[in-house]
């Protein structure tokens, strides 16, 4: 990774949607070079994907919660395969403490909370968090690249 790449990725991060040529000014190459560059991030797994970024509450869906989940022993298959299937889970980090799972869950009401949280109890004692903002959301830490350019190259 130089620090070509390490602003490409910053760049398509904050929106995926600039084109090579657009791409290419802020970095100074050529769309061509970029969309090469662009190639072999998506071929490496650096790039995994481009999707919008969507306002939960603008669609209806209003609250979103974070849910700590300690697995009841030898549930955990079972508990992953829940989680699979329940459309609210917007993630789920398996976590060191006492707590194996954390769940980011989006719901349109609390009556929806609340049964999404019956679902659970058979397999997991809870605790539940309500996120009232979220003042830093990107997939990224800030200022990543420095220090470890020198690391990865």
């Amino acid at each position: 990774m130089d620090k070509t790449n390490w602003k490409l990725i910053k760049l398509l991060e904050n929106n995926g949607r600039l084109t090579y040529a657009e791409l290419g000014k802020l970095v100074h190459l050529s769309a061509p070079a970029i969309a090469e560059r662009v190639r072999k991030l998506e071929e490496s797994g650096v790039i995994t994907g481009y999707g919008a970024k969507i306002n939960l509450e603008k669609i209806g869906i209003p609250i979103t919660a974070l849910i700590e989940c300690q697995v009841y022993r030898a549930k955990e298959r079972e508990f992953k395969a829940l989680v699979l299937s329940l459309d609210e889970v917007i993630s789920c980090h398996n976590v060191t403490g006492p707590y194996a799972f954390v769940l980011r869950v989006a719901v349109r009401s609390m009556s929806l909370l609340d049964a999404l949280l019956e679902r659970l109890i058979d397999l997991s004692d809870t605790n539940t968090m309500m996120v009232l903002s979220t003042p830093v959301s990107r997939e990224m830490p800030e200022n990543i690249e420095k220090g470890a350019e020198a690391e990865l190259d």
